[in-house]
């Protein structure tokens, strides 16, 4: 066990002892919290700060990757992604043509007879835009007939000078990528980005794109942002069920060749732009470690295998050089590798029973670790029954056994009044419930322990999904766009609170959890077409990531107020470092007054505290407006010998920093 910083010993006992309301309810109830920092806990990992992304409706095109355009690749038959667009007589089609294939096994063709005097094309509409602010795009274009003029146009209103137009006229036979730019003249959630010929034409059109020229790398730099400030130590990729029908092998290598894909664990065109080079890319944007996940589901090991090779092998190699010639010579040095997804789930690709899926597991581990010995790995696991065959059968060949929990919120945002009644009714009991499915997945894993099985015995929790829905209905909620885009209240963010303290209070069991997800989906972070904010859950997931301690510190709460609390410490054995207080108020309405001692302490130090709230349970935050739910400072805190005042429905963190 690690030594007990001097500095705990010489904490001041009624140090934390204020109160940090001037104003709100009065406490109707008192807690006594005791920590004791004589008896330090279990290191906390970072990695419990981890996130999730996936290829699922917004998370990464449209939340992460900066892509304005849907089927980009024109994979749909038309007129569903893109609209078709001719005068009253014309004589024009549009149709898929193999003859003309350049991403993918087709292009689509413009076939214009006769315009009878009009523009024929295509369009797509709902595009966001913001006035003032530079686009740019590109098509890849040629003509199977003769040469005609080309127009490109991005437009915001109705009339010529509504919206910008580029003319290409030099389009020949063979395919060239032709680059636009436009500066929009309005704010707008539906401009349109049309491509149209006026004469009589054959034109082949591979591929179109359209992003904000601050793009970085074709990522959007708002979200990049509140990435960052949640800080995931790791991060977990592609999926989730997109995995088990996922061809890595498609998305390398110039994005405008790379073939889109109709992608069946969510019904939906994958166009293949944000492929592993791009998730490196964001990883190191970020700062953050990846974590990658193989298709285990309709994937083969031999294809797992040259993954971990372009990842990971040196330039000479077979994946190594195609790694190269895609402009990244050196390793990426991928550590974290996941055996699949959910393999146990009737939902999931390509599942299979326990015993197949660990007869499966051996095998990846085998093929992956003779390209990278050095690699660790993450098994599927799941409580229950298939863990009574895969803990036994495979704990030897794993580094980490992967664990999901979600809870259902049930009620749609915003709340009408009669469903506020009902969240607000039951919130004792829901504000729990994360913590309960958490606290389910880690007694499986403890009761495996200490029977006599080494590799049992070190084995510890990836909970590598864990989170809250609405329900498993995909709609989004009232201010969301697309699937599964549930909004967060703050009710639901002290149920995470709730739930996370339950993952730290586990220290010596999970070293790994990865919120799911990262974007949008079931999102810590929402965004717009042009917009981004922090969730309610981000609030909770940042500001803990920040200010709890990297060791568990032992702490107990006398009486029955609704009151959760955890206590950690940042610092090693020195006279410096950090003690922090996690406290939740999960009562609707009733303020509390929390006395806290710490014992055997001596000494003083600086105090900070930091809350997060908002005016109602169902209070959320949403892209582009002012934030409802919101973490602040306190200021000028009162006194040391007054109890801690926790308004209702309250998120408190309070510091002591030496010297």
């Amino acid at each position: 066990m690690t030594a007990v910083p001097r500095s705990w010993r010489r904490l001041t006992a009624p140090l934390l002892l204020v109160t940090l309301a001037a104003a709100g309810p009065a406490a109707s109830r008192e807690v006594e919290i005791r920590i004791d920092v004589s008896k330090p806990g279990p290191a906390i990992h970072p990695y419990v700060y981890g996130q999730f992304i996936e290829h699922l409706g917004r998370c990464i095109r449209g939340g992460i990757w900066a892509e304005m355009l849907r089927d980009r690749k024109l994979l749909l038959e038309p007129g569903k992604s893109w609209e078709v667009v001719k005068p009253e007589g014309a004589l024009f089609e549009v149709l898929h043509d193999t003859a003309g294939a350049y991403c993918g096994e087709r292009c689509t063709a413009l076939w214009a007879r006769d315009p009878k005097g009009g523009r024929c094309g295509i369009r797509q509409g709902g595009l966001g835009i913001v006035a003032g602010k530079e686009y740019v795009g590109r098509a890849v274009l040629a003509h199977a007939g003769e040469p005609a003029p080309v127009e490109v146009r991005l437009s915001w209103g109705d009339g010529a000078a509504a919206g910008e137009s580029v003319d290409l006229a030099d389009v020949g036979s063979s395919y060239r990528t032709f680059p636009f730019r436009f500066r929009a003249g309005a704010t707008t959630d539906a401009a349109v980005l049309s491509i149209t010929v006026s004469r009589p034409a054959y034109l082949w059109v591979a591929c179109l794109s359209l992003m904000p020229a601050d793009n970085v790398k074709g990522m959007r730099p708002d979200t990049l942002e509140l990435i960052r400030r949640l800080a995931p130590p790791i991060t977990r990729w592609p999926g989730g069920n997109f995995v088990s029908g996922y061809l890595w092998k498609d998305a390398i290598g110039d994005r405008d060749r790379r073939p889109p894909r109709w992608e069946r664990a969510w019904s939906d065109v994958e166009d293949n732009d944000f492929g592993l080079d791009e998730f490196l890319d964001f990883c190191d944007a970020v700062k953050t470690e990846p974590y990658i996940a193989v298709n285990s589901g309709l994937g083969s090991v031999a294809d797992a295998a040259d993954e971990v090779e372009y990842s990971n092998g040196p330039p000479e190699s077979r994946w190594g050089s195609e790694r190269a010639r895609n402009g990244r010579t050196a390793p990426y040095r991928v550590a974290w590798w996941g055996i699949g997804n959910e393999m146990y789930g009737s939902w999931q690709l390509g599942n299979v029973p326990a015993e197949r899926y660990a007869l499966r597991h051996e095998a990846f581990v085998r093929a992956l670790r003779e390209r990278d010995p050095g690699i660790k790995v993450i098994a599927v696991g799941a409580p229950g029954a298939w863990n009574d065959v895969i803990v036994p059968r495979c704990a030897s060949s794993m580094d980490l056994l992967s664990a999901h929990h979600y809870s259902e919120r049930r009620f749609r945002l915003p709340l009408t009044p009669e469903d506020a009644r009902m969240y607000e009714e039951g919130f004792l009991a829901y504000s729990g419930s994360v913590a309960q499915g958490v606290r389910g997945l880690v007694e499986d894993l403890r009761r495996r322990r200490g029977k006599g099985d080494a590799a049992a015995d070190r084995l510890r929790l990836a909970v590598d999904e864990w989170g809250i829905v609405r329900d498993w209905n995909s709609a989004p909620d009232g201010p969301g766009i697309g699937a599964f885009e549930h909004y967060y209240s703050l009710g639901d963010a002290i149920a995470v609170a709730r739930g996370l303290h339950e993952i730290l209070r586990s220290a010596d069991l999970v070293t790994m959890a990865n919120w799911a997800q990262a974007v949008n989906v079931i999102g810590a972070i929402k965004t717009s077409r042009t917009a981004a904010a922090l969730d309610p859950v981000g609030h909770v997931l940042a500001l803990y990531r920040h200010r709890v301690g990297d060791r568990l510190v032992p702490i107990a709460a006398a009486g029955d107020a609704p009151v959760d609390a955890i206590a950690g410490w940042r610092g090693e054995t020195s006279d410096e470092g950090t003690l922090s207080v996690a406290l939740v108020n999960y009562s609707p309405g009733e303020a509390v007054a929390a006395r806290i001692e710490v014992e055997g302490a001596r000494g003083g130090g600086t105090r900070h505290a930091w809350r997060i709230e908002g005016p109602s349970l169902g209070a959320t935050n949403v892209p582009g407006k002012p934030e409802e739910v919101t973490t602040r400072e306190l200021h000028a805190l009162p006194p040391v010998a007054e109890p801690l005042l926790l308004p209702p429905r309250s998120i408190t963190v309070v510091e002591a920093t030496w010297p």
